[in-house]
C-alpha cells in the first residue's frame, strides 16, 4: 500500500515553512523519562511513559469516561488530537489531581497545545517504523510581531498493526497565539486527521471457556475491500485575560467532529479449541459524531501572608450529535483461523441509522487554598443537567434526563519538607462508551452513568532526589457487559480498590527512572452474580501491574540508552470468570543520541519494542481478544532548524 502521491506532495511542500533564524530547540529535546512528574501517565510527542495512559487509568479509560481537558478547560472530544496540534498530556489523578478544579473520579488526562514562541523554528521528524511503516513529520512556529506568534505542523505516514493491518494517515494543524496586551493570550487553532485504507483487523470471539491458539502475527487475513475511511477534525479558541476587581478569565470554546465514512469489522466468532471459527464481516453506512463544547471560568486569588486564597465559578456545556448503526453484515461459514479471505465484497443490505442528541450543562464553584509550606485544601461543588433524545428507526424518540449534584474535595498536608500526606473523595457524572463490535448492538451508544472514587497516600522526597508516592484508591461505578442474548448493556456495580507507588527520579548520576506498581482487587456484585450468571472478577482486569522506564547517559557525549519493561499479571478475559490470559511482560530497549549538524539540534532515537518477541492477546470485551505487535524497531531522525 502506498502514500497518495498528492497528500505525500503537499507534506514535503510544507517545507516552505523554514526560515532562517536563531535555532530554538522544539522537539529535539522532546524526553518522556525527563519530564515526567510521578509515575501515573505522560506522554511527550511519540513517547509515553508510566502506569497509566489516556484510555487507562485504574482500571478504566479516562477518554471513554469523557474526562479530557484542554490546556485545563473542558472538552467533549469524539475525535483524537492529532500531534501536530498537541505537544503532551499528562494524567491527573492521585497526588497530580490535588489541586487540579473539578477532577473526575476515573482520572482526568490533561492535554498541552504545542508551544509559540518569538524565535522561528521549523522540527522535521522522518524516520522509519515500527514494522513497516514510514513517517515525516513538520513542525513550526512562526513569530509575525511581538504579539502574534503562528504554529502549524503536517505529516503523513504508514502504520502497521500486529495482525498485519495498515493505513494511510496525514494530519494538519494551524494555530496562533496572540498576546494583544500583558496578561491577555488567545488561541486559536484547527487540526485535521485523515485516515484511507484501514484495513479491518480481525477480532477474535471465543466459544465458552476456550482461550484461542496463537496465531500469526502481521499476515492479515481480512479481505483487501475493507478497508476504512475516517476524518477527524478539532478546532477551537482559548483565551486567559485578567478582568477588572482582580478577576481572572479563562475560556475555552470547541468543536471536535468524527466523520467515518466507510466502517467495517472482520469478526471470527464461536473459536474452538483446535482453531475453527465462524467468519462474518459487517458494514456500516456513514456514522458520525459532532461536538460542541467548551468551558467559562472566573476566577480570583486572594493572598493573605502565607495564605492563599482562590475562588472559582465555571460553567461547561456540551452539545453532542452522533448518528450510528444501521449496518448489514454477511456470514461466511466455518473457516480457521489462518486462512485469508480473497472473495468479492457481498452485497450488504444497510439499514436506516439511529440519531441521537446529548445536551449537558454544568455549573460549579470552587474553593482552593494553599498555605505556603504546610498544605492544600480544595472543595468543589457542581450541579449537572444531562438529556439524551435516541431516535430510532420506526419507534417513539426516547428521552432521558437526569440530574445531579456532584462534589469533589482534596486536601494535603506536608509534614515536612520532604514528607506529605494527601486525600480526596470525588463523586461524577461520565459517559460509558459505546457497545463493542462483538456485541448484537454494536455502535449503540450507552448512557451516562455515576461513579465515586476517593484515594489517600504520601509522598517521600528519598535521598538522591527520588520522589516516592504510594496511595489507596477506591473507585465504583456501573458494570456493562453482555447479556444471554449479547446485548451489551448495564449489569451489576464494579469496584477497584487496589495500591499504587510512583518512584521517579536520578538515583545515581546519568540515570533517570520512571517505575511504578499498581496493586487492585476488583470486584463485581449484583444480581447476575449472586445468580452465576456474570463472575465476581470483571472482563480485562488484572491484580498487577509494573512499569519500569529509563535512560542511562554514556561516556560518549549525548549517547543515552533507553529501556522499559511493562508487566500486568493474567487478565480475566471472559465474564463467567472461566478464562484468564496468561500474565506477560514485555521489554523494550534502545538508545538517544542527542547532537548538532552543523548549527542544526538533531536527535537520533532507536527503539526496539517487544524484545522478546512476546505473545500477549488483548482482551477487548467478554471472551474477545485482539493480538499485541510483535518485535519491532523503529529508526527516526528530528531536527530543529
Amino acid at each position: 500500500m502506498r502514500f497518495p502521491s498528492r497528500r505525500l506532495t503537499a507534506i514535503l511542500l510544507a517545507s516552505v515553512f523554514a526560515v532562517p533564524g536563531a535555532a530554538l530547540a522544539q522537539r529535539v529535546g522532546d524526553n518522556a523519562v525527563a519530564g515526567a512528574e510521578d509515575a501515573f501517565g505522560a506522554s511527550i510527542g511519540n513517547e509515553r511513559v508510566g502506569l497509566y495512559s489516556a484510555s487507562e487509568v485504574r482500571g478504566f479509560s479516562p477518554i471513554t469516561a469523557g474526562n479530557i481537558r484542554l490546556e485545563g478547560l473542558y472538552v467533549d472530544r469524539p475525535a483524537s488530537f492529532t500531534d501536530r496540534l498537541v505537544a503532551g498530556n499528562v494524567v491527573r489523578v492521585g497526588l497530580a489531581a490535588q489541586n487540579y478544579l473539578f477532577p473526575a473520579p476515573t482520572g482526568v488526562v490533561d492535554f498541552r497545545i504545542r508551544p509559540s514562541g518569538d524565535q522561528p523554528v521549523l522540527s522535521v521528524l522522518a524516520g522509519y517504523g515500527a514494522l513497516n511503516g514510514g513517517r515525516i513529520e513538520l513542525d513550526g512556529q512562526l513569530p509575525v510581531s511581538n504579539t502574534l506568534s503562528l504554529f502549524g505542523g503536517v505529516a503523513g505516514f504508514d502504520d502497521e498493526y500486529g495482525s498485519g493491518a495498515d493505513a494511510v494517515y496525514a494530519s494538519y494543524t494551524l494555530g496562533a497565539r496572540w498576546r494583544p496586551t500583558p496578561g491577555v493570550q488567545v488561541l486559536p487553532f484547527w487540526s485535521r486527521v485523515d485516515t484511507w485504507n484501514r484495513e479491518m483487523a480481525p477480532i477474535y470471539v471465543a466459544a465458552p471457556g476456550v482461550l484461542p491458539q496463537e496465531v500469526a502475527r502481521r499476515r492479515y487475513v481480512g479481505p483487501s475491500w475493507a478497508d476504512n475511511r475516517n476524518v477527524a477534525t478539532n478546532s477551537g479558541l482559548i483565551v486567559h485575560a485578567p478582568l477588572p476587581a482582580r478577576l481572572g478569565l479563562s475560556l475555552g470554546l470547541f468543536r471536535s467532529e468524527q466523520d467515518t465514512r466507510e466502517n467495517y469489522a472482520h469478526v471470527l466468532t464461536g473459536i474452538t479449541a483446535d482453531g475453527l471459527a465462524t467468519r462474518r464481516i459487517s458494514r456500516d453506512p456513514q456514522q458520525s459524531i459532532v461536538s460542541t463544547s467548551g468551558e467559562a471560568r472566573i476566577s480570583r486569588i486572594l493572598i493573605s501572608g502565607e495564605f492563599s486564597h482562590g475562588l472559582h465559578a465555571s460553567v461547561r456545556g456540551r452539545v453532542r450529535d452522533s448518528l450510528y448503526g444501521g449496518g448489514g453484515a454477511y456470514t461466511y461459514g466455518t473457516v480457521r483461523l489462518e486462512d485469508p479471505i480473497n472473495t468479492p465484497p457481498p452485497a450488504f443490505v444497510l439499514g436506516p441509522r439511529t440519531a441521537e442528541k446529548v445536551k449537558q450543562w454544568t455549573g460549579g464553584a470552587a474553593y482552593d487554598l494553599r498555605w505556603r509550606g504546610r498544605g492544600s485544601l480544595m472543595l468543589g461543588l457542581q450541579r449537572t443537567d444531562y438529556d439524551k433524545t435516541v431516535r430510532r428507526p420506526g419507534v417513539a424518540p426516547a428521552l432521558t434526563h437526569d440530574s445531579a449534584w456532584l462534589y469533589n474535595a482534596a486536601a494535603s498536608w506536608t509534614l515536612t519538607r520532604r514528607l506529605a500526606l494527601y486525600g480526596s473523595v470525588t463523586r461524577g457524572l461520565e459517559e460509558s462508551g459505546v457497545a463493542p463490535d462483538s456485541a448484537a448492538n454494536r455502535t449503540q451508544a450507552l448512557p451516562a452513568i455515576m461513579t465515586d472514587q476517593w484515594d489517600a497516600g504520601v509522598r517521600w522526597v528519598l535521598p538522591g532526589d527520588l520522589r516516592l508516592v504510594a496511595g489507596a484508591f477506591d473507585v465504583r461505578k456501573p458494570y456493562f457487559a453482555p447479556d444471554e442474548v449479547n446485548v451489551f448493556r448495564e449489569m451489576g456495580v464494579v469496584r477497584h480498590r487496589g495500591l499504587e507507588v510512583s518512584l521517579t527520579g536520578a538515583p545515581i548520576e546519568g540515570l533517570n527512572l520512571v517505575a511504578g506498581a499498581v496493586l487492585m482487587r476488583p470486584r463485581v456484585t449484583g444480581e447476575p452474580v449472586a445468580q452465576g450468571r456474570l463472575g465476581p472478577k470483571p472482563v480485562g482486569q488484572t491484580a498487577a501491574t509494573l512499569t519500569l522506564s529509563g535512560t542511562w547517559a554514556m561516556p560518549v557525549e549525548g549517547l543515552a540508552l533507553t529501556f522499559a519493561a511493562n508487566h500486568h499479571g493474567r487478565r480475566t478475559a471472559d465474564q463467567l470468570n472461566r478464562v484468564s490470559t496468561p500474565a506477560a511482560t514485555i521489554w523494550d530497549a534502545g538508545f538517544r543520541y542527542r547532537f548538532d549538524m552543523g548549527k542544526t539540534p538533531a536527535l537520533l532515537r532507536l527503539q526496539v519494542t517487544n524484545l522478546t518477541n512476546v505473545f500477549d492477546w488483548r482482551v477487548v470485551s467478554s471472551a474477545t481478544y485482539d493480538v499485541n505487535a510483535p518485535r519491532a524497531a523503529a529508526l527516526f531522525l528530528t531536527m530543529d532548524f
